[in-house]
């Protein structure tokens, strides 16, 4: 009687098995960790949200200004009254074929409650109002990752109980941007919104 030897067999197949597996988890490391709104549901492309500060007296929602006698471009600013939410926005991630927003990904974030005859209401940064000050503006343009759209692209990130809002783009592979996150500065009677503040705003996401 011949004897088979069971292990010959059942080595292709728990090679297969692993690879499996291994490309499985590959895969799953690959999809970043959503971003939650207030509920516990993930943040997701395409819907409305407020931005509002997580805590008590830390101010109220987002809006645009004008600083400076500047009215091209509006500048992003946040309300000193916390009883005013502001505008609501949607996120786009630089991967159309995401809908889910995620932690530490590149996307545009847009008011959608605002409008401006002449101008995009999408997010960008610009040192044309204050030299040597990275402020947040709209007049950005939705899409189109690369370098020429590097001063568009804005990120998500965990920070103590809540998140925040970071700049540092990796939408062009051979580009060397500048990193920092958004806090706020004030200037005059107006709380805009910057980059590489040593405080960030702390914030929280309000599905409506």
């Amino acid at each position: 009687m011949e004897i088979i030897n069971v292990t010959r067999f059942m080595v292709p197949f728990l090679l297969v098995a692993l690879s499996t597996s291994f490309s499985f988890l590959v895969k799953a490391q690959d999809v970043p960790e959503p971003v939650l709104d207030v509920s516990g549901n993930a943040v997701r492309t395409g819907v409305n949200y407020y931005i509002l500060p997580a805590g008590r007296g830390n101010g109220g929602g987002l809006q645009v200004a004008s600083i400076r006698n500047r009215t091209n471009p509006l500048v992003v600013s946040q309300h000193a009254d916390e009883s005013s939410i502001g505008g609501y926005l949607q996120f786009s991630p630089a991967n159309p074929n995401e809908n889910i927003i995620g932690i530490s990904t590149d996307l545009n974030v847009k008011f959608t409650s605002i409008h401006i005859s002449d101008s995009s209401t999408v997010w960008r940064i610009n040192t044309e109002i204050i030299p040597q000050r990275y402020l947040v503006t709209v007049g950005g343009v939705e899409g189109n990752p690369g370098r020429e759209t590097l001063s568009n692209w804005f990120k998500i990130d965990k920070y103590e109980d809540a998140y925040k809002l970071v700049y540092c783009p990796g939408v062009c592979e051979t580009c060397r941007p500048f990193c920092g996150d958004i806090g706020i500065l004030v200037e005059g009677s107006k709380r805009v919104l910057f980059v590489r503040s040593d405080q960030p705003l702390k914030v929280t996401f309000h599905k409506i």
